[in-house]
């Protein structure tokens, strides 16, 4: 009996300190982002948003930096986002199918007027009594919705006890929010696609704040959004 509860007190500090640990403030680490599921009743569209499933978006963040790495479509289309707030600045390259652009800008010039214009108009609504718990953070609901983005509709799930202002959802990036996003769903009627936290790490490499910008070719914010048809949120 008495080595009963000896196992008993052991296990009960095991599955306390687990929940101390994960419920740990980070301000500095990474987190990796995952497609987890996409849906259409359009078959076309389906088919194009199947691809994009199992894409992956990693953020390292320390003090005002963060570093945003995607890498969609196995590897066909790579692209980092490194912003620097206290120097106002932010830096993208764009590795597509080789073709590879290199956009330096300040961070608050980095968006134009209509999306200036979506912020300001965008609602956010927060449900602190719907939670979900990811990667051992009790994360709580959000919706944001924005009449002026053609009826899309995020709903999702955040942590206040990851520390950075890095912002991925697609559309959204200049919404500030009280946490991290750790997992959410970006849809309308015709479509959606979820985005999941599948891995986190309170440490990161230093090294990946500093851009290895070989083989690119600079070019204006402009010159991008041209190429790009205006996409990608800025």
């Amino acid at each position: 009996m008495k080595n009963f509860f000896s196992y008993i007190i052991v296990f009960f500090m095991v599955i306390s300190s687990q929940y101390l640990v994960a419920q740990k403030v980070i301000a500095k680490g990474t987190v990796k982002m995952e497609i987890t599921k996409v849906t259409s009743d359009d078959p076309q569209m389906a088919m194009g948003l199947e691809m994009m499933k199992g894409s992956q978006t990693e953020v390292a963040f320390k003090d005002d930096q963060y570093l945003t790495s995607v890498d969609m479509m196995g590897g066909m289309v790579k692209m980092k986002i490194l912003v620097e707030q206290s120097k106002n600045a932010m830096n993208m390259l764009m590795d597509a199918m080789g073709n590879k652009s290199w956009i330096e800008s300040k961070l608050d010039e980095s968006q134009d007027a209509k999306q200036k214009e979506i912020a300001k108009l965008t609602k956010i609504e927060y449900d602190k009594n719907d939670t979900k718990e990811i990667l051992g953070y009790k994360c709580y609901k959000m919706t944001i919705t924005n009449p002026e983005m053609e009826g899309i509709t995020v709903t999702g799930y955040l942590t206040e006890d990851i520390k950075t202002k890095a912002n991925i959802i697609q559309g959204f990036q200049s919404i500030d929010l009280p946490g991290y996003a750790m997992e959410f769903t970006a849809g309308n009627p015709k479509f959606a696609m979820t985005m999941t936290a599948v891995d986190l790490k309170d440490t990161v490499d230093d090294s990946k704040f500093t851009l290895d910008t070989k083989g690119y070719k600079k070019i204006t914010m402009e010159e991008f959004k041209k190429s790009m048809g205006g996409g990608f949120g800025f």
